[in-house]
């Protein structure tokens, strides 16, 4: 996959997560890396559900996925991640490059262990929703994400986050997960977090992944199926819990209808 992105003080978490499997379907399809542009799926997808109030407050997964749909997404060089502009509507260069990067199926996946399974198995990531709470702080030194208590309280503010899912591994009954926080953050911008913890609805919310796009049709993917490391006994040490100072968590709130936001 491409390197690991930050997506720095601005909630565009949900942008990053399906740049990052619109990427991958790319390289997945004809062997090409292609940087998209996350800020123009984060204007799109803000503009998709109130175009006359553009602000800074997140995106659904659903009205994302849908203006990649009907827009496209740009190439990365054309309108580039520069957060002083998360507000202004891209160019038009940029709506005319995005037309020749379409998806023309995606597909929400549900929240069982199995069918996510089945999706990455097939060579699919998924993007997801997660409620947050303060333990997953510590996974920024070493990418283990631990499982929530009943007990725990989520954060009081920005308490939720989109991620997405590039594999699995049984022997530690984890995901592997892609953040969008910088490489310095967990195991090199990537952790791992239990099965019970992603495939649980009470946490877990607007699972979708991308499967084809508009000038490609893609078979299956020959995945690494090793499975000799235990990800979770990784070394944590709750003392240093907290690398996470200079990202924003962004509160995707679920809504009524179960979106991302």
């Amino acid at each position: 996959m491409m390197p690991i992105e930050d997506q720095s003080q601005i909630g565009s978490c949900t942008a990053n997560c399906l740049a990052g499997a619109y990427e991958y379907v790319t390289k997945k399809g004809n062997d090409q890396d292609i940087a998209v542009s996350h800020l123009f799926i984060y204007y799109n997808g803000r503009a998709k559900e109130n175009p006359s109030a553009i602000t800074d407050s997140g995106c659904t997964m659903t009205n994302s996925i849908e203006t990649l749909e009907e827009f496209g997404v740009c190439l990365k060089s054309i309108w580039p991640y520069d957060i002083s502009q998360m507000n202004t509507k891209p160019n038009g260069e940029a709506y005319q490059d995005a037309k020749g990067h379409k998806i023309i199926d995606a597909l929400q996946v549900d929240i069982d262990l199995t069918e996510m399974k089945s999706c990455l198995a097939q060579g699919f990531p998924f993007a997801f929703g997660l409620k947050l709470f303060p333990s997953f702080d510590k996974a920024g030194k070493t990418g283990v994400v631990p499982m929530p208590n009943s007990t725990d309280e989520s954060r009081q503010s920005d308490s939720s986050h989109a991620l997405l899912a590039v594999g699995y591994s049984d022997r530690s009954q984890s995901f592997i997960v892609r953040n969008s926080w910088g490489e310095d953050w967990g195991d090199k911008g990537y952790c791992y977090i239990p099965y019970n913890y992603v495939a649980n609805s009470d946490y877990c919310f607007d699972v979708w992944t991308v499967r084809q796009l508009e000038t490609d049709d893609f078979g299956q993917d020959h995945w690494d199926n090793d499975d000799s490391v235990n990800y979770q006994q990784v070394n944590n040490n709750d003392d240093d819990n907290d690398n996470d100072n200079n990202h924003d968590i962004q509160n995707i709130d679920e809504e009524d209808d179960g979106t991302a936001k």
